[in-house]
């Protein structure tokens, strides 16, 4: 059963059900008990929150809701503010625990960027930066200790979650369900959808970290396709072959991917292969356990006995990046928002390559995770609460507003210079405007500013992605073993890729692999997605 996916068809498969991955156990640190008071899968109901799009800056092309982006061309000079006064007035110290993927800033009593921060947000940020390899240890040792800071960013790998939620966490229902959103009106901003991800024990325990629909996208280099005269849009399995033989010169040191993962699932989307699992009547099916699944591992492998991957693919230890910049390889399956950073950092131009049918027509794209992760607070009083709710929704300010672009890129003239219609960091914004508050919670995600050609090329991406995206039916459901063993059984299929794509193995032994894990873990997931179905509401 095909089943694409509209924002509104992603808001009813969630239910208002949790959902999680990964992670080891929390429960024995926190005081708890293996059973949890927050898996009961949505059985109560609850309204999500209102979705208002924010009208503060008029966008150059509208947002749509299915879920194409805003598009803006060019940065808004005449800027606006979209909140009145400091919304953490009174507030004191607010202690924040988040990750971060950059070095760590100065410190907010050498940091001129910090310090106005915390004056205009009228609170003391207490910001604790973690990197993102160790967040998970350095968040289990936090909850172990018991004393929480006000802010959190719950990560998508942290076992049992919806206890510590429901447990320690403050109940955000009253203040951000349904209408009552427009209270916090950049918060109100985030697409309903996001907001899924935030629903434990039949409440809203956090806020979310928006991401669009879109996920991964099969990045091309747009220019070496054009050099070369090939069709940079195939419209079926043998023309996107073409094309890669078209891109590769093994002589010259260049092929088409470098990669497997991303190949595998590419092709997959051609043959119509489900998102992570099928349901029909009630039961599901692991998109493993599809013929066509087997189907497209069997034909990259053909691809890479064509000399069409790297010749060190199959170790999987490539900087795929850094080999697409310089041409190495021809295409990047990597989330939708490494487009502009691909095409900044190595001055290339990219495109994005669309699933056709495997004979023609359409295939279908899988759907993205709709929210990063989730920020929640510690249980506290409704006037804190509310307090922690302004402030996030001061942090989560669109583009346009006074407040986005102290936030983004600081104080002008100090921070940031204006050239060529773009704000630049000077040296020193880019010591002070690490703070990581992108990982607090941000505004969703927008096309541009960026060259025209290149936000239409986005854009017009979208327009034919958009409309086949195909949705995970098991988003919004609760399933335990997904969460402790997902890393595990993972890597039996892994494994069994690179086993058959590098030619170790036969095709025959993929059923040998899903067998393995059916086993270690796989039907115990399906058992467990299946239960919480059918206690989800209808």
């Amino acid at each position: 059963m095909r089943e694409t996916m509209t924002r509104r068809r992603l808001l009813a498969l969630a239910g208002g059900t949790a959902v999680a991955a990964g992670g080891a156990s929390l429960l024995a640190a926190c005081g708890g008990s293996a059973a949890s008071s927050g898996s009961d899968n949505g059985a109560s109901k609850v309204t999500l929150p209102q979705y208002i799009r924010s009208e503060a800056v008029k966008p150059d092309v509208a947002a749509t809701d299915d879920g194409a982006m805003a598009v803006y061309y060019n940065y808004p000079r005449s800027l606006v503010s979209a909140v009145s006064g400091k919304p953490g007035e009174g507030a004191g110290d607010v202690n924040i625990f988040t990750n971060m993927f950059n070095p760590v800033p100065p410190g907010v009593g050498s940091n001129r960027y910090w310090q106005e921060l915390n004056s205009r947000i009228g609170a003391n940020l207490k910001v604790t930066m973690t990197p993102a390899g160790d967040y998970l240890n350095k968040l289990s040792t936090v909850i172990a200790g018991g004393d929480l800071p006000d802010s959190m960013l719950i990560s998508a790998s942290l076992a049992n979650r919806s206890d510590i939620l429901v447990r320690l966490c403050a109940d955000l229902t009253e203040f951000v369900s349904g209408s009552a959103i427009k209270d916090y009106p950049s918060l109100a901003n985030i697409p309903a959808d996001a907001w899924a991800s935030t629903i434990y024990g039949g409440t809203i325990r956090a806020i979310p970290i928006p991401r669009a629909v879109e996920g991964t996208i099969m990045f091309s280099r747009a220019d070496l396709i054009r050099q070369r005269g090939l069709n940079p849009n195939p419209g079926s399995y043998q023309e996107f072959v073409d094309l890669a033989k078209g891109l590769t010169d093994a002589k010259s040191k260049r092929w088409a991917f470098g990669a497997v993962k991303g190949v595998i699932v590419f092709i997959g989307s051609m043959l119509g292969v489900p998102n992570s699992w099928r349901e029909q009547g009630g039961k599901f099916t692991s998109e493993f356990e599809t013929p066509e699944r087997k189907r497209a591992v069997g034909l990259a492998a053909d691809l890479a006995k064509q000399g069409l991957f790297h010749p060190d693919a199959m170790s999987n230890t490539l900087n795929v990046r850094d080999l697409f910049g310089n041409g190495t390889i021809a295409f990047d399956a990597d989330g939708y928002a490494a487009w502009d950073l691909l095409a900044n950092t190595y001055s290339v131009e990219v495109g994005g390559v669309p699933e056709p049918g495997f004979d023609g027509g359409q295939g279908v794209h899988r759907a993205g995770t709709t929210a990063f992760a989730i920020t929640a607070f510690k249980k506290a009083d409704k006037a804190r609460v509310q307090q922690l709710l302004r402030i996030c929704d001061w942090l989560a300010t669109p583009l346009g507003t006074n407040e986005y672009m102290f936030r983004k890129y600081g104080i002008e003239g100090v921070h940031y210079t204006w050239q060529n219609g773009a704000p630049v960091l000077t040296k020193l914004g880019q010591t002070e405007v690490q703070l990581p508050l992108e990982y607090v919670i941000d505004a969703p995600d927008i096309i541009g500013p960026g060259p025209r050609d290149r936000v239409d090329t986005q854009r017009a991406y979208q327009s034919k992605v958009i409309p086949k995206v195909l949705a995970n039916p098991t988003t919004g459901l609760y399933s335990e073993t997904a969460v402790n063993k997902a890393g595990e059984i993972q890597k039996i299929i892994d494994s069994a890729e690179l086993d058959i794509v590098s030619g170790r193995k036969p095709l025959d032994s993929w059923d040998d692999a899903v067998a393995q894990w059916r086993q270690a873990g796989g039907d115990q997931v399906r058992a467990e997605y299946e239960k919480a179905l059918a206690n989800r509401p209808r």
